[in-house]
């Protein structure tokens, strides 16, 4: 089986595109069994997702989704380099292959490129113990100036849109992570991060690749693409009218689901199972060898169910909470109301004069004219009830009196 790895940013929703179309091309030409892994960010839509996974399913090939999120510390490292805007942050993801998947070979394609061959071919060169396959950068020979400083031999400096990565190789040496940080940090300038990284990681261990495994259109502008892995690189992207790839881009592109109707692939596959779709862990830690643990879906199921039973209760909690507090006020007053009403009550009963300084004055408010209601204090004022043995008896009514009383 063959491992294939494509890696790109899908802001515009174009690239997962011409991604399809790259691997339309590869199908179209190969007769073995192929692997995809697919490296992307949170940009790629699930839509633009199940398309790829109902292209490369029609071909009765097999594929891999997976959601890199850089280490912080790699992230800021990697916003440091000037050029890093320029080309994209998923330029960056075939760096880190090495964590990223568990397989001990594939082969990486950028997405400007047209395979035109048995991708098998490729597959079956023999690394020799090498860190990885490429083919020569012709343009580097007239980048002496830039490429010199950076410690580069324009000789041998290769390209990396087309890679062959012996990734258990890579493995062994486990500093090729700090190794990439730290090229990052003291070149910053630099023009083309990921492929400088490259050079500078695995240049001096590294197999050339026959020409016609990478080779650039700028270059030969009448070029035969037959049997060749023809890379649009500079000039015009072969998804542009005026490039002399955009013939057979369109031919490819009308055999993908960006192109084909939707009951072309009814039927083919039921929704995408979710161990297709996980998000990896931070990548940096991992850098040892091992590639970063995926989480399943029924944990992460069980994670989203916990964090929704935690808010439904908290905000349960605050709801009874502030409905307490309401009817607890409310309670309060009625019980503070219910008391001087009895209060009043019971003085209205009292036939018997109170001592001067015990009675509330009128000019205070503290009666209404009508002797049936009772009007609450305009402002607080202690009262002294006097005791029971010093009211008055009538012989009218006594307000102690017992049940058996008289007339």
């Amino acid at each position: 089986m063959v491992e294939l790895a494509l890696a790109f940013t899908d802001k515009d929703g174009s690239y997962a595109e011409h991604a399809a179309v790259v691997l339309t091309s590869v199908f179209h030409n190969t007769s073995s069994q192929v692997n995809v892994h697919i490296l992307h960010d949170e940009s790629l839509t699930r839509e633009n997702m199940l398309r790829i996974k109902q292209l490369v399913t029609h071909h009765n090939h097999t594929v891999k989704f997976y959601s890199v999120v850089l280490d912080r510390d790699l992230a800021e490292t990697v916003e440091g380099a000037q050029s890093v805007n320029s080309w994209t942050w998923g330029s960056m993801y075939r760096l880190l292959l090495p964590s990223l998947l568990d397989v001990s070979k594939v082969i990486y394609l950028d997405c400007d490129v047209l395979v035109n061959l048995d991708i098998q071919e490729l597959w079956d060169v023999d690394l020799n113990g090498c860190y990885l396959a490429a083919a020569r950068d012709l343009g580097a020979a007239g980048l002496a100036d830039v490429l010199l400083p950076l410690g580069f031999n324009p000789d041998t400096y290769f390209n990396s849109g087309v890679i062959v990565f012996e990734l258990d190789n890579i493995r062994q040496n486990s500093e090729w992570y700090v190794k990439m940080q730290d090229f990052l940090r003291q070149h910053p300038s630099t023009s083309l991060p990921d492929q400088d990284v490259l050079n500078h990681l695995y240049g001096d261990n590294y197999l050339q690749l026959d020409g016609n495994f990478n080779i650039f259109i700028i270059n030969i502008p009448d070029l035969d693409f037959n049997h060749r892995i023809v890379h649009f690189a500079g000039g015009a992207k072969w998804w542009e009218p005026v490039s002399p790839g955009f013939t057979l881009y369109q031919e490819y592109l009308n055999q993908t689901p960006w192109r084909l109707p939707k009951s072309y692939f009814a039927g083919l596959l039921d929704p995408m199972e979710d161990n297709q779709l996980l998000p990896l862990e931070h990548v940096g830690s991992h850098h040892g060898g091992h590639p970063p643990r995926r989480r399943h879906s029924i944990e992460r199921s069980r994670m989203k169910r916990m964090k929704r039973s935690w808010r439904l209760k908290k905000s349960r909690r605050l709801t009874k909470l502030k409905v307490l507090q309401k009817s607890g006020r409310r309670l309060g007053l009625a019980r503070r109301h219910k008391t001087l009403r009895s209060y009043s009550l019971r003085r209205m009963h009292r036939t018997a004069s109170v001592q001067p300084r015990n009675r509330l004055s009128p000019e205070r408010g503290g009666w209404n004219s009508s002797p049936a209601r009772a009007a609450l204090p305009r402002r607080r004022r202690r009262v002294v009830v006097p005791r029971r043995g010093r009211v008055a008896r009538t012989p009218w009514k006594t307000v102690h009196s017992r049940a058996n009383h008289r007339y």
